[in-house]
């Protein structure tokens, strides 16, 4: 017989405190936690229930905002801007009447008597009584998409804004395709570190410990694998003879081609992905020099240069990569790479809730740093030297249309890229990877050459 779980004063405010945590802090589940310790909740029934629940709403924030919106009358807009406590208490509210199977009416009894009595403690009770406009409006009128953008949403869970922005770079009837890839679980990938190993060997430890692994086909030196992260990867790491890195960002330093001798810079370096791998390709001969802004993501990257045996080819630097041509000079580096802050939408099958933090103003702000980032860049490089711009992100706008702006702006040209990915319906010359065609993370790559000082 199955017990039904009573939902008092003390449990319905501890989770809506961790609903709150976890739209203000991340990662969420170990802010979860903490709320859940500090009410004598966690490894409870309650903790399982409501970390179900939990996750079901991280997954589908954004459309439980369309319906609080269309339950309260207002632009999804002012419910996106409300105080997370009040945005999440409707979220609840909302999947409760309309999205939980269970309709459970004992939630919704403690969310209606004590929820609003707290929301209302902290934000008064104009705010709090939402709550229930939310509830009585949605349990017996449900809200329905109103275009095709929100019906995708609904099935897809995802923001109406990434249909918007890819659908140019995507053939006719691939969207579903696409998003749907959006959704499967990720295969993983890792870089063998040829300094200290080799393909055949990881392969052999990957498939002894139980592991389906086989080697990349389109990126020399990655291997992918299907399985949990196990002893003996963690082992194969700590050694320095594996990288955990994406497929598609392995390419980036393939595009880079580094040699002997040459001075690169590697303006968002942190955690060193891809600054090892330059050091690796030039059998440690290249000069490289490592810039990030961040001390805790050069602190991790500190730990990849030692264990892959690359210190004596990377400086690394705390700085702003705007704020390289100062620090380095003008016209100085053969190579520069640039993996500039974005959007991420590359990887949204890794991320629950990313995606619904993709707003319009948050793409253009990306977008202008990105330009400025690539304006430092070029202004580093040597006439005649490369660039290497690579985005994890599905976007045009972080893509194709920032390396339009610096063909039209910078002194550079465009150099084409011939696989090992798709070429950019919107930019011939620049390149793709696609989560549903290729089985990797999204990426856009484009080299660029400066043309003149």
């Amino acid at each position: 017989m199955k017990i039904k779980l009573r939902f008092d004063e003390k449990v319905m405010i501890a989770f809506l405190e961790a609903l709150e945590a976890a739209e203000t802090r991340k990662p969420a589940q170990v802010y979860k936690r903490e709320v859940f310790r500090r009410y004598g909740l966690l490894g409870t029934r309650y903790d399982r229930v409501f970390t179900a629940i939990m996750y079901k709403m991280l997954r589908m924030a954004g459309v439980l905002d369309r319906a609080v919106a269309w339950a309260l009358g207002v632009p999804v807009s002012e419910v996106e801007s409300w105080d997370p406590l009040l945005r999440q208490s409707l979220r609840l509210a909302a999947f409760i009447a309309q999205f939980d199977d269970v309709k459970d009416r004992g939630l919704a009894y403690a969310l209606t008597r004590y929820g609003m009595k707290y929301v209302a403690s902290r934000l008064g009770w104009r705010e709090a009584r939402k709550i229930h406009r939310v509830l009585t409006k949605l349990w017996d009128n449900p809200w329905k998409p109103q275009s095709r953008e929100e019906e995708l949403m609904v099935k897809y869970l995802v923001p109406p804004i990434l249909v918007e922005s890819v659908t140019p770079l995507l053939d006719p009837g691939e969207m579903e395709e696409f998003l749907e890839a959006l959704n499967r679980e990720p295969v993983n990938s890792l870089r063998v570190n040829s300094l200290k190993a080799n393909v055949e060997e990881v392969l052999w430890e990957l498939r002894s410990s139980g592991l389906e692994a086989w080697p990349s086909e389109r990126v020399p030196g990655v291997v992918r694998y299907r399985g949990p992260f196990n002893q003996i990867l963690q082992r194969l790491v700590e050694e320095g003879k594996v990288v955990p890195q994406d497929e598609s960002s392995a390419a980036a330093a393939l595009l880079v081609d580094p040699k002997p001798g040459e001075f690169i810079v590697d303006l968002c370096a942190a955690p060193g992905g891809k600054a090892t791998h330059m050091a690796e390709l030039s059998r440690l001969q290249a000069r490289i020099v490592a810039f990030d802004i961040h001390w805790d993501r050069l602190e991790r990257m500190k730990m990849l240069v030692e264990a892959t045996g690359t210190s004596q080819a990377i400086a690394m630097v705390k700085g702003d990569a705007l704020n390289a041509p100062k620090i380095l000079g003008r016209g100085v580096a053969d190579k520069v790479l640039l993996d500039p802050p974005c959007s991420t939408t590359g990887s949204l099958h890794k991320n629950v809730d990313a995606r619904w933090r993709l707003r319009r103003e948050k793409i253009e702000e990306l977008a202008e740093t990105q330009k400025k980032m690539l304006a430092a860049g070029v202004e580093v490089l040597k006439p005649g030297g490369r660039l290497v711009y690579t985005v994890c992100s599905v976007l045009p706008q972080e893509g194709e249309y920032v390396v339009k702006w610096a063909l039209e702006t910078l002194p550079v040209k465009l150099v084409p890229v011939d696989g090992p990915y798709d070429a950019s319906p919107l930019l011939p010359g620049a390149m793709r990877a696609w989560p549903h065609r290729h089985g990797v993370t999204g990426f856009f790559y484009a080299v660029l050459e400066k043309t003149r000082g």
